[in-house]
């Protein structure tokens, strides 16, 4: 008897799913979703408006694309604004003051670009900083579960895989210059 029992029991367990240890569930309340995504943004807009200021004076052209990048943060801030309002949701989203969630140290790392090699340097860590900006926005895309949200983020994913793309282009272009 205790052997048919322990049979049943594995039977059973081979029939239960068992995602809940195979797979951690994540979720956070919406609020905290647009918390998230806009701290994200406001750095991502910093750090952008920190490489176009370095390149500056090496490229000017580069320098131009990491504004317009920058200026892709601000809209994609005014989109997260304008959604949370229709949503109803009292986040706070339109206070978008940078010293308030920029770390001091990302805060002072602005340099200037004055050679090649530099170059090659800033853009492998704006091309760095770029995936980690998808990455983090596949992460909140799965674990979003409010509709109006979930197809902002999929937008955001979208842009933020198109920037990769560009960075890489325009890191291949200054590889072959230098070859």
């Amino acid at each position: 008897m205790l052997m048919t029992s322990t049979k049943n029991l594995k039977t059973a367990s081979r029939t239960m799913p068992s995602t809940s240890v195979q797979r951690p569930f994540r979720t956070c309340l919406p609020e905290e979703q647009f918390l998230l995504a806009r701290d994200h943004e406001i750095q991502e807009r910093h750090r952008y408006r920190g490489f176009e200021l370095s390149f500056l004076p090496l490229n000017p052209a580069t320098s131009q694309l990491m504004a317009m990048l920058g200026l892709e943060c601000e809209q994609r801030l005014a989109s997260l604004a304008q959604t949370a309002g229709h949503l109803q949701l009292g986040v706070g989203l339109e206070e978008c003051e940078v010293h308030g969630v920029i770390p001091p140290e990302m805060r002072r790392q602005h340099f200037f670009v004055v050679n090649e090699d530099m170059a090659y340097q800033a853009l492998n860590h704006a091309l760095a900083a770029a995936h980690h900006s998808h990455q983090f926005y596949e992460l909140l895309l799965k674990s979003c579960s409010t509709l109006e949200l979930h197809v902002l983020l999929k937008e955001f994913v979208t842009q933020k895989k198109n920037a990769c793309s560009i960075l890489e282009e325009v890191q291949d272009s200054l590889r072959q210059l230098a070859g």
